[in-house]
């Protein structure tokens, strides 16, 4: 990971942390827990963006 790329991510962590430390702790949870599918989403469709167009060897 880049250096800008890594500092970047560590001022989003601070916000996230910034943000979630008045919640109640239910609520918090859940807040974690969204976020967490959020991003495993965007993970998931940058990997698909990223693989391959599959070859059909059986037309050639």
């Amino acid at each position: 990971m880049r250096n800008v790329t890594k500092e970047f991510l560590d001022r989003v962590k601070v916000q996230v942390l910034d943000a979630a430390s008045w919640l109640p702790v239910a609520e918090r949870e859940e807040f974690y827990s969204e976020l967490h599918e959020w991003a495993y989403g965007q993970y998931e469709e940058t990997l698909l963006r990223q693989e391959p167009e599959m070859q059909d060897y059986e037309e050639e």
